[in-house]
């Protein structure tokens, strides 16, 4: 009989390059990690948190991980968001920022679109709308906002260029990755190390709910007098 290969996030991980690991290898599922692991990591490594303020899954159980197409419009301005969907290819997480969350630039139509193109997810700080309709297509969308209107199709912003939301600076290339709790940013360049921090924080978090299953205080466990 052959023996059985046993896989763990830390022997992908030690495999890691571009070259090697494909990127749907590190999903949240296979990795076994959260956002708010990543967070922590990200905060560890650099001093910033990697959040995107506000933004929420629209339906419970949503894990994305994969490589950012930045657009940037305004929120009356929905054919930025067709043009972002014609340009992009399989496997790509479609990140929107807007110049406000009142005016829908995304909907069913650009979900189903998206879907049959390979998009993997849809990432909007700014406003959607349809979400019944898009939670029955089981598209996974991120989202500041949800209303019922939508404005034009102008078709006059910008794919591919930084961009900021909040205190984060999103690039076209970088690395996002979302759950029921948000999404975070990883700039591209950093991503294994934020990964391997995001492992050991995951570990010690193990050892400390083992210790609490033991009857230890949470006070003596991380030394809080």
């Amino acid at each position: 009989m052959a023996k059985k290969v046993g896989f763990s996030p830390e022997s992908l991980l030690k495999q890691f390059s571009p070259k090697k690991v494909k990127d749907a290898d590190l999903s949240l599922e296979n990795l076994g990690l959260t956002t708010s692991q990543i967070s922590d990591a990200l905060k560890n490594l650099t001093g910033e948190y990697g959040v995107v303020p506000g933004v929420k899954p629209i339906k419970d159980n949503l894990k994305v991980s994969g490589r950012i197409i930045t657009v940037k419009t305004q929120q009356d301005d929905w054919g930025t968001s067709l043009k972002a969907v014609e340009t992009s290819s399989k496997g790509d997480i479609i990140f929107i920022a807007c110049d406000g969350d009142e005016v829908g630039v995304w909907g069913e139509m650009f979900s189903k679109y998206a879907q049959e193109k390979g998009v993997q997810s849809t990432v909007v700080y700014g406003a959607m709308r349809d979400v019944e309709a898009v939670r029955e297509l089981d598209y996974p969308v991120f989202s500041r906002s949800i209303v019922p209107h939508a404005g034009t199709p102008r078709a006059e912003g910008e794919i591919n260029i930084p961009i900021e939301c909040g205190e984060v600076t999103v690039k076209t290339g970088d690395w996002i990755f979302g759950d029921d709790c948000g999404v975070v940013v990883i700039q591209a360049e950093i991503l294994d190390p934020v990964i391997q921090e995001s492992l050991k924080i995951k570990k010690t978090e193990e050892e400390i709910l083992h210790q609490i299953a033991e009857g230890k205080s949470l006070s003596d466990i991380l030394g809080i007098k």
